[in-house]
């Protein structure tokens, strides 16, 4: 619950333009889970892709086209700490068809409400003929 019942400030619109067709269906401020480091900005759920905006840095984006991803589930983040926040407990994690593992940290509710999202965008794999 915010501090003195403060509503969160919405994510801010991508810094770039979209190509055609494609339209962010939503959006929310996260925290992106890299290694050691914990990169704040936000997540954008489009028609295409799941798309990460840092809010400061050089490195602005992690983007992840949805036909590039293999699976999508929610996991607490291996890389805490004792003293680390509660909301590390679940964590939106989308492995990649190559194995690469993406993390995103944000509300509990709102990861509830994203992962039967982006699970209905994953490619099922076509089955093999015998």
């Amino acid at each position: 619950m915010p501090l003195f019942r403060r509503k969160p400030k919405p994510p801010p619109p991508p810094s770039i333009e979209l190509p055609a067709g494609e339209v962010v269906e939503r959006a929310v401020r996260a925290t992106l889970l890299y290694g050691k480091r914990q990169i704040r900005g936000a997540l954008h759920m489009t028609n295409r892709r799941l798309m990460f905006e840092a809010a400061t840095g050089e490195e602005r984006w992690m983007i992840v086209p949805y036909e590039e991803m293999a699976s999508a589930g929610l996991y607490a983040w291996p890389g805490a700490t004792m003293g680390m926040p509660s909301s590390l407990q679940q964590c939106l994690v989308i492995e990649t068809a190559a194995g690469e593992q993406v993390w995103w940290d944000f509300g509990e509710t709102d990861e509830r409400e994203w992962l039967p999202l982006v699970r209905a965008r994953i490619p099922r794999p076509e089955p093999e003929e015998s």
